[in-house]
């Protein structure tokens, strides 16, 4: 996840969600470049839910920032794995996740249109997003230092490499799995656990925390 350091831009269009498959498949390029990783394939149906989703923003009609953000199914699948559940409770998990917990797999910016603001306007609108469509919770892996900045200017917090991230589902704030420690590995270099809680529920919800 690249960072910016300053909260204006020149006059760009706003984030927004793709609305043509031609934009989502542009933002995915976008992405993969930046990140040499793999991205879903387009998705850019809008169901009030919370589905992958590609985020750009475009300045003299051109693509100059970029976002996925999508539901924090992979989180929900570890959180399974660990609790050893399965079944309906299984299912239970991922229904809440699937509805209540957003990830953002990275944010790009053409190199020419960093420290302009525009990571730090893609992580605001990621966030409106989110909260539209029903997220309490909002993820995200912040891989540098400049990342980590752009999260905590966001308001997200950041934990450090060494701290561990927990998560609990819970009913009517009584647990329905146990707390389960998410730790982020160091071998490929920096990352951390950086998360928001969106709003507050009395029915299903996460509890996020750290060790």
């Amino acid at each position: 996840m690249k960072s910016d350091h300053r909260t204006t831009s020149p006059a760009v269009d706003g984030p927004r969600a793709a609305a043509t498959d031609g934009e989502a498949k542009a933002i995915k390029s976008l992405l993969v470049k930046d990140f040499d990783q793999s991205v879903p394939a387009v998705v850019r149906h809008d169901d009030g839910t919370i589905r992958p989703t590609y985020i750009g923003v475009w300045g003299q009609d051109r693509l100059i920032g970029a976002a996925l953000i999508q539901p924090a199914l992979c989180v929900a699948e570890t959180l399974i794995y660990r609790t050893g559940t399965s079944g309906v409770h299984a299912a239970q998990i991922r229904e809440a996740f699937a509805e209540h917990a957003a990830l953002i797999e990275g944010i790009a910016v053409v190199r020419k249109h960093r420290r302009e603001g525009i990571g730090l306007q893609i992580k605001a609108f990621c966030d409106s997003w989110a909260a539209d469509h029903g997220a309490e919770l909002i993820l995200s892996i912040p891989t540098n230092e400049g990342a980590r900045r752009l999260n905590e200017k966001a308001g997200h917090t950041v934990l450090g490499t060494d701290v561990c991230m927990v998560l609990q589902l819970t009913y009517d704030g009584k647990p329905l799995t146990v707390a389960v420690p998410f730790y982020r590995e160091q071998t490929e270099g920096y990352s951390a656990w950086a998360f928001k809680v969106l709003a507050e529920t009395h029915g299903v919800a996460l509890r996020v925390g750290q060790c």
